[in-house]
């Protein structure tokens, strides 16, 4: 079908152009494909684009497997964030340990400079990712998607505030399932939930810090 006959990462690199005082751009790549390496150069240097996003559980590869590893060595020298899809999915043929959390436990020990955004907070292994995030200075984890089931949103915030890595936590929105607007309004009426329920509450300025983060500064995209 021509409509999918075409290149992700040159459709990406035109978009940007349309905006590039407010866009970045991130490619995506396959590590099981034969040209990988150079599609990464040539999105780099002729397209300008700054990081990569990967879904081993949707492309269907092993993030552990010798082929990734290549990918994030390759990340890591170029200075290339990797946003990876985290967490759980309802699409029946995509594997589950692909996606889980501690996956990006040892990607990160064997790769220490990569900066790592764990999507999702991983949920629902909300425990599993804040974990990770704590144990490794380069690896963040977004707060898009999280909303939706309002009990995950809660403990997964509670969580990670208990253990004190909310300052890595990163702004996002898994647009354009859900707008800027909407997140921005759960986060800042996160409380109301707990307080309906007589639970304990996080600090307002945990998430405020999230929505001001310079998130930008922290992936060496500034």
């Amino acid at each position: 079908d021509t409509e999918y006959n075409v290149n992700v990462n040159d459709q990406t690199a035109a978009l940007v152009a349309l905006a590039p005082h407010k866009l970045i751009g991130f490619m995506s790549v396959h590590p099981d494909d034969a040209s990988v390496m150079d599609e990464i150069e040539r999105c780099v240097c002729d397209l300008k684009l700054r990081g990569i996003k990967l879904g081993p559980n949707y492309q269907y590869f092993d993030p552990l497997g010798p082929a990734a590893r290549r990918v994030y060595g390759r990340a890591q020298e170029l200075g290339l964030p990797i946003l990876f899809h985290q967490g759980t999915s309802g699409v029946r043929d995509a594997p589950l340990r692909y996606a889980h959390p501690l996956v990006m436990d040892e990607i990160a020990t064997a790769f220490p400079e990569l900066r790592i955004v764990m999507a999702h907070m991983g949920h629902p292994w909300h425990a599993d990712t804040i974990s990770v995030v704590r144990k490794h200075p380069n690896v963040y984890a977004d707060v898009s998607a999280q909303f939706y089931r309002p009990w995950s949103f809660y403990n997964g915030f509670r969580l990670a505030w208990e253990w004190g890595i909310t300052h890595k936590l990163l702004f996002a929105t898994d647009y354009p399932i859900t707008t800027p607007e909407e997140t921005l309004h759960h986060l800042r009426h996160f409380n109301e939930f707990a307080r309906r329920h007589h639970l304990p509450e996080v600090p307002d300025e945990v998430f405020e810090g999230i929505i001001h983060r310079e998130s930008l500064k922290l992936l060496g995209l500034e």
